[in-house]
């Protein structure tokens, strides 16, 4: 199970030599605004367990969507910091 007793979501372990760096990008569609994820290398079921985790932490909307986490509104900073603290280097 990817959670520990007090709720806190623990990555399975990533590749040494990932092929693609994790990408925080700023998404403009229509209106909207989205924070993408891009090139994480989790099992789908993991996406959603992180999409799930950044969602309540940051108080906001979203899901996976293609191998991609999407989160609602302008969250680029935020979400480095929460990758940062599961282990995950973005740029």
């Amino acid at each position: 199970m990817p959670f520990t007793i007090d709720g806190q979501w623990i990555p399975s372990k990533q590749p040494s030599n990932p092929s693609k760096p994790v990408k925080v990008r700023l998404v403009k569609r229509g209106k909207s605004i989205l924070t993408v994820i891009l090139n994480l290398q989790f099992p789908s079921g993991e996406l959603a367990d992180l999409a799930s985790g950044l969602k309540k932490k940051l108080g906001c909307g979203g899901g996976v969507k293609d191998d991609t986490v999407e989160i609602q509104g302008d969250k680029v900073e935020q979400v480095k910091s929460y990758l940062r603290e599961i282990g995950v280097k973005s740029q």
